[in-house]
């Protein structure tokens, strides 16, 4: 392995390494601040590494056959590691409530995080599986990790289910697809490309996928696993796992060539892949966005609200030819990054309005009034969702204008009204939040969530975290040109 190699994947063998040192860490010393402190060291680590390699790395390195580092890959395991290293703060003021040391909840943290990155830079079957199965099996144990929460085993059990059916989808269409084309690896193209052995594969591996991505109609593990599971894993779930999933689907998707032409037959009716991504992206977008108008429990609207962003994402694949993948990636990253920081956002927000237990359901008229109690958490959220519901000047409404973009030029004009009335869905619930922060608790009743964050001080890092968040939302979406020429137009 050469120089240039290493390189190219320090940030994984950094994450790599530390896990090992986490476990004689452990050996040597139990102390759940230890643990914690080294964990985001090395996620911090790999995070300037990481940075390092987008700003200096030109071409895409081949890493034996089954990993190729490129700048995509880079920035996506950029966006993950922000992610984790939310969830590694939000997890420690969780974990406090508890008298046990939980070092095995962060050496589960760095094994997902290890599995994103192999998935991320991905280019052969095999990582690909090998990472699916690392970033899997850790969020099974994380999901049920607060034992003594009401729905902590039934969540568990319903991803460990999940995980299970996307895995024997997964493997049964490598196995076909490498059938025909005597190959493992994304680029080779099967011979015929008509088979129907292949066309079985590439469906079944995109059920799979779906399963993991929570698009309809294989979303309906999704709310119930987001309400049992502690916050900060949930947000791991929204954020970490897929964005690991959808770019190594884009990588999959754009190396097959053949997917500007192919098609599936069944009972001499020709359904296009194109046609086949339309209907999951259309189902996603219409039906993630109804069943959340109704929702009260604000991890369950969150859930559907993330199916439905899915939805939108999936445009970027609908390309009509080869010359339009770069804007493809750079439209799914710039609205990757926009959904992460709004995500990090509100679940920050949730875990520090958040009782003592895991069992508290909160509602959205919990935060009823919260303006006037802590105007940096309700910023904080009006910023986050009205990124998420693409209002102009926030990052959200660039990154959808980028999906528009895709859209129009691929001329995909059912997608295009899926996205507009999905939006507009969207936007009931999503204000609905917004004036409840604004709803006068001396007219009704005073917020049920009696904690010491609401009408309080923050701790200091968590105030500079809110301040950071709440900048990025407004300067992404007002100067989107910063993100794009730094990190996403390579």
């Amino acid at each position: 392995m050469t120089q240039l190699m290493m390189q190219s994947l320090s940030p994984l063998l950094i994450v790599a390494f530390g896990s090992v040192l986490s476990l004689l860490l452990i050996a040597w010393r139990r102390s759940q601040k230890m643990i914690l402190t080294f964990t985001l060291a090395i996620f911090v680590c790999a995070l300037l590494a990481s940075i390092s390699l987008v700003i200096n790395l030109t071409d895409e390195v081949q890493v034996t056959p089954l990993m190729k580092v490129d700048n995509y890959g880079n920035f996506a395991f950029i966006l993950i590691l922000v992610a984790s290293i939310a969830v590694g703060f939000l997890s420690s003021t969780w974990l406090t409530h508890s008298v046990e040391v939980h070092d095995e909840f962060f050496i589960l943290l760095q094994l997902v995080v290890l599995g994103a990155g192999v998935l991320v830079m991905s280019d052969h079957f095999a990582s690909l599986f090998l990472g699916f199965e690392l970033l899997s099996i850790a969020l099974v144990g994380m999901v049920g990790y607060s034992r003594d929460s009401q729905y902590s085993v039934e969540s568990s059990f319903k991803y460990l289910i999940l995980s299970a059916s996307a895995s024997s989808f997964m493997l049964l269409g490598i196995a076909f697809i490498y059938s025909q084309s005597g190959s493992l690896s994304f680029a080779v193209e099967a011979e015929p490309v008509y088979s129907l052995f292949y066309s079985s594969g590439i469906l079944l591996f995109l059920v799979g996928v779906a399963f993991k991505l929570s698009l309809a109609p294989f979303h309906l593990w999704t709310p119930d696993v987001y309400q049992g599971a502690p916050t900060p894993v949930t947000l791991l779930l929204a954020t970490v796992s897929k964005i690991a999933m959808f770019v190594v689907l884009m990588k999959f998707w754009f190396s097959q060539t053949s997917f500007f032409t192919q098609s599936f037959v069944s009972n001499n009716n020709v359904l296009s892949t194109l046609n086949l991504m339309s209907v999951l992206a259309i189902l996603s977008m219409i039906i993630g966005n109804v069943l959340a108008l109704k929702q009260q429990n604000i991890k369950r609207l969150l859930a559907y609200s993330s199916i439905a962003h899915m939805g939108y994402l999936l445009i970027v694949l609908l390309i009509i030819s080869p010359q339009s993948v770069g804007l493809a990636w750079q439209s799914a990253l710039f609205y990757l990054a926009a959904y992460v920081l709004a995500t990090v956002s509100l679940f920050m927000v949730l875990q520090l309005t958040q009782c003592n237990h895991e069992d508290t359901e909160q509602s959205i008229g919990d935060w009823q009034g919260m303006f006037w109690q802590n105007p940096l958490l309700a910023l904080l959220i009006i910023v986050a969702i009205l990124s998420l519901a693409g209002i102009p000047l926030t990052a959200g409404f660039i990154g959808k204008f980028y999906l528009l973009t895709v859209a129009v030029q691929a001329q995909q004009w059912w997608l295009i009204a899926a996205l507009i009335v999905g939006s507009g869905i969207g936007l009931f619930y999503y204000l609905r939040i917004v004036f409840t922060l604004f709803n006068d608790v001396s007219v009704e009743k005073t917020s049920s969530l009696q904690l010491p964050v609401v009408g309080a001080k923050l701790a200091p890092v968590m105030s500079i975290s809110a301040i950071i968040f709440i900048l990025s939302g407004i300067i992404l979406g007002v100067y989107p040109d910063l993100l794009s020429q730094v990190f996403i137009g390579f």
